[in-house]
């Protein structure tokens, strides 16, 4: 079935327990849940836009999205064959985001296809030299050829290989645990974020115990029991 959009945001994410899991970063799943929610509330704010979720199944917190299967091997593969696959489909503005970008809002993807009129690539950069968002009108094989994903050179390389790009104001991602007090620090993060990450970031209180403690027989020095201080 084609479509009758031009426009396109290809959402790549996972479900968000399977993010916090892949990441590494505890008890973060309703910062992912709300980013990928932000994401479908933002693109159903543009007119003449479709979502497009890329992977197994269309989550049920985005009803109206469309699925697109992920394939290829590697990242940089299933990235290009989604662009393309968006284009047997008939769009030829396409965007692409994350689903671990909480600060994203409907000003960036209108302030993306604006920038698709004049340039054939718009790039949004994160902090750590990758991006959180690409859109193109041109097949991407190019763009993409010899790009080092995952690493902090993504910005540089797709740079140096679109030719001609606009730029987007920079916003951070969560990839990993200490981009949490990089979140918590940005001035631009909206409260209810800013709250998440506290509350991820507090240390989880243990459970309390179903009996008094059972006092050990064998006497040892107080500074032997001592655990290791806690990591701020």
């Amino acid at each position: 079935m084609r479509t009758m959009s031009r426009r396109c945001v290809l959402l790549f994410s996972r479900a968000p327990r399977a993010e916090a899991r892949a990441k590494r970063v505890a008890r973060a799943e309703r910062i992912f849940d709300l980013a990928r929610r932000r994401v479908a509330a933002a693109t159903a704010s543009l007119d003449g836009v479709d979502l497009l979720v890329v992977g197994t199944a269309i989550p049920g917190a985005l009803p109206g999205a469309r699925r697109l299967v992920q394939r290829g091997k590697g990242f940089g593969e299933r990235l290009s064959n989604a662009f393309a696959d968006a284009r047997d489909l008939g769009y030829r503005e396409i965007v692409v985001v994350p689903g671990d970008v909480p600060g994203l809002s409907a000003s960036h993807l209108a302030a993306a296809f604006t920038a698709l009129e004049a340039e054939p690539t718009v790039l949004g950069p994160s902090p750590d030299g990758g991006v959180y968002l690409i859109g193109a009108r041109r097949p991407v094989d190019r763009l993409f050829e010899g790009v080092r994903w995952c690493t902090g050179s993504v910005l540089a390389d797709l740079r140096a290989r679109a030719g001609a790009a606009a730029l987007l104001p920079p916003l951070a991602d969560l990839d990993r645990p200490s981009d949490l007090l990089r979140l918590e620090r940005d001035p631009a993060l909206d409260p209810l974020v800013r709250q998440l990450v506290r509350e991820i970031r507090r240390p989880a209180l243990p459970r309390p115990s179903s009996g008094p403690p059972i006092r050990s027989r064998l006497a040892s020095p107080p500074d032997a029991q001592r655990g290791p201080p806690a990591a701020a």
